[in-house]
């Protein structure tokens, strides 16, 4: 009794998706500029300043942030917009040079793009201030390397990283 009435779903369910040909797959997109995910009002930082140091790719389009905030304590954060968020992966590596370091993702973050924490690391804010590449890794999404973006001074964002970590 129950095999009369599931075949009758099934074609049901078929004749709904139509026979039509199948679409052709989408081309590929370039990855999308980053944007800022959303974050409280409590923690947003004016562009251009000390604070924010925004990282772009070889044509110039930013794909990645890096904030310093001071509350509740030091901490650096990343953010790429570009990359989905794994519910199974909960790391974010960023390497500056031949050095990489763990950043905790925070898949609760709303908005698009992985949002990342660690506390404020000297050893990588030494590597940013000599001008070393960036790549973030976060499962198989992959950006860069990468380069501060014009305007943005590495060496201004870490005396204020500095100073925020109390250092």
């Amino acid at each position: 009794m129950r095999r009369p009435v599931l075949a009758a779903a099934l074609v049901m369910a078929l004749t709904a998706c139509g026979r039509g040909e199948p679409a052709a797959p989408a081309a590929p997109d370039a990855p999308p500029a980053l944007d800022a995910p959303p974050t409280p009002e409590a923690d947003r930082i004016p562009a251009g300043t000390a604070e924010r140091l925004a990282f772009v790719d070889d044509s110039g389009t930013p794909r990645l942030l890096l904030d310093c905030l001071a509350d509740p304590r030091p901490v650096l954060r990343a953010s790429v917009a570009g990359f989905e968020k794994i519910m199974s992966e909960d790391r974010l590596s960023l390497g500056a040079g031949d050095e990489a370091f763990a950043f905790a993702a925070d898949l609760s973050a709303p908005g698009p793009g992985v949002v990342a924490s660690m506390a404020v690391d000297r050893d990588l804010l030494r590597r940013l201030a000599d001008g070393r590449p960036v790549r973030a890794v976060y499962g198989a999404q992959r950006v860069g390397p990468l380069q501060p973006a014009d305007g943005m001074a590495p060496d201004a964002f870490v005396v204020r990283c500095r100073e925020i970590a109390g250092d």
